[in-house]
């Protein structure tokens, strides 16, 4: 493992040496090496409420076990950058460096090819042909997808609903077909006498592609709600966040409007089906598509800090730890699931479970994927 080397209890030990006796002089204790755990995020860091959040949290706790010494992040915003954030990180002597989304696959790959000896570890790059000296950890989001359109169709108040992927992001037209496919079925439970669910743009996935910046997100939130889309289902980084920023800047000024003065009828407010962290900070968000990158980490690190909660200890791995750049490594590749527990998705407090039921359909749904009766792939 590279190291870094430091100074930190120089001003100690030179307090002890002046303490001694002049008779007796002892050596002061060598410090151990410092890993460094580095990460790489681009374009919304780590401040997006989704796997940028989420690793930086469980490094953080990494770090608090003593797995690391010290993290080190860098937002990035375009290749060049993250090429670059790579080369200073590489010069920092990073134990792991960890780069988040598909934004930065393509510079990872390139530079740990050039860096045959140091470790790398991708999260939700969606790429499948790094180098060996680069782990990854990947989510299969076409049953979460299509378990959020059937809850979309379930919420929505105006018969409009809607999702949109980030460019480049992983999955992108399988996750648009399987939501589609969930408001189809939603559609087919219905009641008779229930106005069908649409989805909008569904024939287009250019349409719902967009650039994955906060601007982008907010134009395609503005343009669905004028569209009368009620319930949208971003996927994405920096665009993801525009839109659950558009959509709170519109629940607020929805709450204070005055009513208008010839009708009594009741505001449609903007719902927002989340991928990523809890969506506790928004009260848009009605249902949470959550990435499990806890359960990735500790499947594919040994000595990664563990936990008493079921639903993040990994199942035993039945190959052996293999030394690589330091770490203790069972698996090289991790791939959460609705199977494995590596992905989960629930109904957060507030519209969902007050009115449509969810969670039980939410549970249903799953049961019915993991049984075979619906196979989201496929719809």
């Amino acid at each position: 493992m590279k190291v870094m080397s430091t100074v930190l209890g120089a001003g100690f030990s030179a307090l002890s040496l002046v303490a001694l006796s002049a008779c007796s002089i002892t050596a002061p204790e060598p410090l151990e090496d410092a890993t460094l755990g580095c990460m790489i995020s681009a374009p919304a860091g780590f401040d997006d409420h989704s796997a940028g959040a989420l690793t930086l949290a469980e490094t953080e706790l990494a770090r608090s076990a003593g797995l690391f010494s010290a993290t080190s992040s860098q937002r990035v915003s375009n290749s060049a950058t993250t090429s670059a954030a790579l080369k200073r990180m590489s010069d920092q002597d990073c134990a792991l460096t960890t780069v988040l989304g598909p934004g930065g696959a393509d510079e990872l790959g390139a530079h740990a090819r050039s860096n045959p000896d140091d470790i790398f570890l991708g999260v939700a790059s969606g790429h499948k042909d790094f180098p060996d000296n680069v782990l990854s950890i990947d989510f299969d989001l076409v049953p979460p997808a299509f378990i959020a359109g059937y809850i979309a169709a379930t919420a929505s108040e105006t018969g409009e609903v809607g999702a949109l992927v980030s460019q480049g992001f992983p999955q992108a037209e399988e996750i648009l077909s399987a939501f589609d496919a969930g408001v189809d079925l939603y559609n087919d439970e219905a009641d008779d006498d229930v106005d069908g669910v649409k989805s909008h743009r569904e024939s287009a996935v250019d349409g719902r592609t967009v650039a994955d910046t906060r601007d982008e997100g907010r134009a395609f939130f503005e343009s669905a709600h004028d569209s009368d889309v009620d319930v949208l289902v971003p996927f994405g980084s920096a665009a993801a966040m525009g839109v659950v920023t558009a959509a709170t800047d519109t629940l607020q000024s929805l709450r204070i409007q005055e009513p208008e003065e010839d009708g009594d009828e009741e505001r449609v407010l903007p719902k927002i089906i989340w991928y990523g962290a809890s969506g506790a900070f928004s009260d848009t968000i009605i249902a949470t598509i959550e990435p499990n990158i806890r359960r990735g980490l500790r499947s594919m690190f040994a000595e990664w800090p563990q936990s008493k909660n079921p639903d993040e200890v990994p199942e035993a791995s039945k190959k052996d730890p293999v030394d690589m750049g330091g770490f203790l490594v069972t698996d090289r590749h991790y791939k959460g699931t609705i199977d494995n527990g590596g992905v989960g998705i629930a109904a957060e407090d507030g519209f969902l479970s007050r009115v449509s039921d969810a969670g039980r359909s939410i549970t249903d749904l799953r049961e019915r994927i993991k049984s075979g009766d619906i196979d989201p792939d496929k719809s």
